[in-house]
């Protein structure tokens, strides 16, 4: 009798304790892509690498400094020139994407893409920066949120509506030590 009423605890205690596993949330460590906050590039070759392509693809870059960041999902540096300001985006093995535009975020950008913003999932939030992509051949836009708390927030537009935390196109990556 002891026997079977100590099987019996045991039997209750595992099964309880298999119970809470399966029902206690589990945490995702916070990658790049999930809004973190971009970090500066620390691979000084890739660094090297990309700035010798954003200058090959624009001339115009001279001395003017380039920011470099890795975002997990691949790189981008942002820069100005003639009071305009640029981002140019790159895949995880260094290859060029595209080039993204910063513009105001007023009503000079067209409604179609105000009412796709106000109608997201992210509509409540103020867009602190608005970038375009200027490639030809290329759409979407990138936008700095703002919530009512102050976070900060990083989504891309594919161009047909579609918000997501990375761009279009993108694969999650774990980003390089």
């Amino acid at each position: 009798m002891k026997k079977t009423a100590c099987l019996i605890t045991c039997l209750a205690l595992i099964a309880g304790g298999t119970a809470f596993a399966q029902t206690t949330p589990q945490t995702q460590p916070t990658t790049q892509t999930q809004n973190a906050e971009p970090r500066a590039l620390s691979d000084k070759a890739m660094s090297t690498r990309l700035q010798t392509d954003i200058g090959k693809r624009n001339t115009s870059i001279g001395n003017n400094p380039v920011s470099w960041y890795d975002a997990g999902y691949g790189y981008y540096g942002t820069y100005s020139l003639d009071n305009q300001q640029y981002m140019a985006r790159y895949d995880r093995q260094g290859n060029y994407v595209e080039t993204l535009t910063r513009r105001e975020w007023n009503d000079q950008i067209p409604q179609s893409t105000r009412d796709a913003f106000t109608n997201s999932s992210y509509g409540t939030q103020r867009v602190t920066g608005y970038w375009e992509s200027t490639d030809p051949g290329r759409k979407g836009s990138y936008y700095e949120l703002s919530d009512a708390t102050g976070k900060t927030s990083r989504v891309w537009n594919d161009g047909t509506g579609k918000f997501s935390n990375q761009p279009t196109g993108s694969t999650s990556a774990s980003p390089k030590p």
